[in-house]
C-alpha cells in the first residue's frame, strides 16, 4: 500500500516560482503542493485546511516569511516550516531559526539540485515532528492512565471523580480540553457534568442529542448511539462537525475524539477529548483512550455495585481487560472473567481458590507476594511492566493494576491485567525512529562543526595576513556570526534529547544539590529548603531546569546574594519555587523570557526548561515583583509528585 502524499502549502508572491516549485516537488509523487500568493491568504487557508508542512518565501509585500512564521507559531501550530528564499542574509537565517523554523534553504541556480534538497528537508522535518509528537503524547497518556486509576481508588463520588479525571487528562495528558457528559434518556440529550480547561462558555453553546438527527450526528452523539468511539481529526473541514465548528475553532480545538462509557447503566455517558492540532488521534492514542474509557466504565459501575449487580456482572464478563477478583482478607481468587481465560489459556477452575503467588503464569513469585502485602497496606498497586507466561509458553508483557473495594461491608480486591506487548513494540519503534533521526542530526552537526572550525581557522589566517583596520569590523562580525551558529548547533543537540528517555521519579532536593555543584554561583548562597524524599515524575533532563534557574538568577540578578528553593501546596498541586533577591523581571517580559532566543545570552535555558517540564504536565511561570527579585513557580499536578517514605525529611541546607 502506497504511503499518503505529504500535503504542503507553498507561499510565494511570484506566480512563476509557485508553478515551477509545484512541478518539481510533485514529480516524485511523494508530495501534494497547494500554492498561494501571499502570507495573509496563507494564514486564512491554514485555518480551513490541513497541511503537513509549509514552505515560505521571505520577502513578500504584505507580510514577510518570518512574520508568517511568528503568527503560525503564536497560534500554537507546530507544523514543520521551511523558509525558502533568495535572501541569504545571516540575520534572516538566525531570526527564522529562533522563531521556530525547522529549516532554512536559499534559492540557487541549480533547479534540480535545490528542489531535491527541499524535498529531503520536507520529509525530514515531517518525519521528525510526527515521531516527536507521537512519542510525547504516548508518554503523557501512560501517565494519565496511572493517575486516573489512582483517582478511581481514592474518589467515590461520581461528579468529583469525573472532575478529577478531566483535570488529569488536560494537565498530564496535554489535551486542550476534555468534558464528560451523562445521558438524559428522557430528554434524549447528553448533559455535561464535568469539564476542564479552555472552555470559556463553549459547553453552553453546544447541544448534543442522542438521536440520529443533525445535533446528534457529531462525534459525541454518534459515539453514544453507535456504542463505539468516534474521531474527528479535522474540525475545520469535517462536515459532521458543522453545527459546532465555529465555536470549536474559536477555542483552538483542531481535532477531537469521543468515547462512550458505562453503557447500559444509569451512568451511561461520553467523554470527549480535544487537541490543539489536527490528525492528533492516531491508532495508538485511540487505543490508550479506549483503556481510559473502560476504566471510567468500571469505576462508575463499581460505585453503583449494590444497586446493579447484574449490570456489573455483564461489564465484568465483557471487559477488554483480564480481571481477577480476590477475597480482601485471605487473598484467595474468587472470580475470573472470560478475557483472562482466553488471554492465558487456563480454565476457570485453575484460578479459583489460589493466591496470586501460586499462579504458574506469574514468573516472579516475589512480586505477587509483595503485591498482596502492599494492597493490604495502601489499597492500590500498579506494575507498569510485568512478564507473564501463557499456558502455551508464550511470554507477554502486561500492566498490572489492583484496587481494594468494599462490597456489602466485605473487602474485595480487583486485579486488572492489561496486555501491553503492542504498546511496548510501538514505543520501541518510535524510539528507533527518533534514534535514527537524532543520529542523522548528530552527523550533520558534526560536519557543520568541522566546516565552522575550518572557517574560523582560515578567517584567522586571513586576519593575520591582512591586518587592515578598515576590515576589522567585518572580521569581528563574521566571528560573531560563526559563534552564534555554533550556539544554535549546540541548542539543537540539547533540544532533540528532550523526551527521548521515559520520565522517571527524581528527588528534588538531590537535583538542586547536584545543580549547585555544577553552576557558577559566584558569591551567591543557595538555600535548599526542599524536603528530602520529595520526588517528581519528570523527563530525565530535569536537572537542566534547576541548573538553568540558578544560572539565570546569577546572570541577570543585580547584586544577588541568595537563591532559595522550597515547595508549597496550591489547589491540591505541589508548587516548587525558586526565588532570588536580585532585580526581578519586568512585567512585560514575564512570558517573553521563556521564548527561544529572548535575552542577552540566546534565552535558550528557560525555553528548554519549559519544554522539559511540559513532558509530564508541569507548568512554569515567573511571578516575582520587579525590583524585589525573581520568583519561578513550577506547578506539579497531582500524580506527578510524591513523598518517598523511605527517606527522612531534611532540614534547611546551605551550599
Amino acid at each position: 500500500m502506497m504511503a499518503a502524499a505529504i500535503d504542503v502549502l507553498y507561499v510565494d508572491d511570484e506566480p512563476d516560482l509557485l508553478e515551477l516549485g509545484k512541478l518539481f516537488l510533485e514529480k516524485t509523487g511523494d508530495f501534494s503542493i497547494a500554492t498561494i500568493g501571499s502570507a495573509s491568504a496563507a494564514l486564512e487557508l491554514i485555518k480551513k485546511e490541513q497541511f503537513n508542512a509549509i514552505i515560505s518565501d521571505y520577502q513578500m509585500p504584505d507580510m514577510d516569511g518570518i512574520e508568517l512564521l511568528k503568527k503560525v507559531r503564536a497560534s500554537g501550530n507546530t507544523i514543520p516550516f521551511i523558509l525558502f528564499t533568495g535572501r541569504g542574509r545571516e540575520e534572516v537565517v538566525i531570526q527564522s531559526l529562533n522563531e521556530g523554523a525547522d529549516f532554512y534553504l536559499q534559492k540557487g541556480t541549480d533547479i534540480e539540485a535545490q528542489f531535491a534538497e527541499l524535498r529531503h528537508k520536507i520529509k525530514k522535518a515531517v518525519d521528525h515532528r510526527r515521531a516527536e509528537v507521537e512519542l510525547i503524547a504516548l508518554n503523557r497518556l501512560y501517565n494519565t492512565l496511572s493517575a486516573s486509576n489512582k483517582a478511581i481508588v481514592r474518589i467515590h463520588e461520581k461528579k468529583e471523580l469525573l472532575d478529577e479525571i478531566c483535570r488529569i487528562i488536560v494537565n498530564i495528558g496535554g489535551f486542550r480540553m476534555t468534558w464528560a457528559g451523562l445521558v438524559n434518556p428522557e430528554k434524549h440529550f447528553i448533559k455535561p457534568v464535568a469539564a476542564y480547561s479552555h472552555i470559556d462558555g463553549y459547553l453552553d453553546t453546544i447541544a448534543i442529542s442522542t438521536d440520529d438527527i443533525p445535533l446528534g450526528q457529531g462525534p459525541t452523539g454518534s459515539a453514544y448511539r453507535e456504542k463505539k468511539y468516534n474521531v474527528c481529526n479535522d474540525i475545520a473541514g469535517d462536515p459532521k462537525i458543522a453545527p459546532w465548528r465555529e465555536a470549536a475553532v474559536k477555542q483552538g480545538y483542531r481535532s477531537l475524539a469521543a468515547f462512550p462509557f458505562a453503557l447500559d447503566t444509569n451512568n451511561a455517558g461520553v467523554i470527549t477529548f480535544y487537541a490543539s492540532e489536527p490528525n492528533f488521534f492516531t491508532a495508538q492514542i485511540v487505543e490508550l483512550l479506549k483503556e481510559l474509557a473502560d476504566d471510567i466504565s468500571f469505576a462508575l459501575t463499581t460505585l453503583d455495585f449494590n444497586k446493579s449487580e447484574l449490570k456489573y456482572r455483564r461489564l465484568f464478563e465483557t471487559a477488554q481487560d483480564a480481571i481477577l477478583i480476590l477475597d480482601g482478607d485471605t487473598g484467595e481468587i474468587i472470580d475470573a472473567n472470560t478475557f483472562i481465560l482466553d488471554m492465558l489459556g487456563y480454565p476457570f477452575e485453575y484460578f479459583i481458590g489460589k493466591h496470586l503467588w501460586e499462579l504458574g503464569f506469574i514468573r516472579d513469585k516475589t512480586i505477587a507476594q509483595r503485591a498482596f502485602t502492599e494492597l493490604k497496606t495502601n489499597g492500590y498497586i500498579r506494575y507498569e511492566d510485568l512478564p507473564l507466561e501463557t499456558q502455551r509458553g508464550e511470554i507477554m508483557n502486561v500492566e498490572f493494576i489492583s484496587n481494594e473495594y468494599l462490597v456489602d461491608d466485605k473487602k474485595i480486591i480487583q486485579c486488572n491485567i492489561r496486555d501491553i506487548t503492542d504498546r511496548k513494540n510501538t514505543e520501541t519503534a518510535l524510539r528507533l525512529v527518533n534514534k535514527k533521526l537524532n543520529l542523522l542530526s548528530s552527523i550533520t552537526r558534526h560536519d557543520i562543526n568541522n566546516q565552522l572550525l575550518a572557517l574560523d581557522g582560515f578567517l584567522e589566517l586571513i586576519h593575520e595576513k591582512n591586518p587592515d583596520s578598515i576590515l576589522e569590523d567585518y572580521f569581528s562580525r563574521i566571528t560573531d556570526a560563526s559563534s552564534r551558529i555554533a550556539t544554535m548547533i549546540r541548542f539543537t543537540k540539547e533540544y532533540e534529547e528532550i523526551g527521548i528517555e521515559a520520565p522517571v521519579w527524581q528527588d528534588c532536593r538531590i537535583l538542586v544539590d547536584t545543580a549547585v555543584k555544577e553552576a557558577s554561583l559566584g558569591q551567591a548562597i543557595v538555600h535548599n529548603n526542599l524536603l528530602t524524599g520529595m520526588e517528581i515524575f519528570a523527563d530525565s533532563l530535569i536537572s537542566k531546569v534547576f541548573y538553568s534557574l540558578m544560572e539565570n538568577a546569577v546572570r541577570y540578578g543585580s547584586k544577588i546574594t541568595t537563591v532559595r528553593f522550597f515547595s508549597e501546596e496550591c489547589n491540591g498541586n505541589e508548587v516548587i519555587v525558586c526565588e532570588d533577591d536580585g532585580a526581578g523581571v519586568p512585567v512585560e517580559e514575564k512570558e517573553r523570557i521563556f521564548e527561544r532566543g529572548f535575552g542577552k545570552h540566546t534565552g535558550l535555558g528557560l525555553f528548554l526548561s519549559r519544554e522539559i517540564l511540559s513532558i509530564t504536565g508541569i507548568m512554569i511561570k515567573e511571578t516575582g515583583k520587579p525590583g524585589k527579585g525573581a520568583r519561578f513557580e513550577m506547578e506539579v499536578p497531582k500524580g506527578m509528585w510524591r513523598m518517598n517514605s523511605s527517606s527522612n525529611q531534611g532540614l534547611d541546607g546551605k551550599v
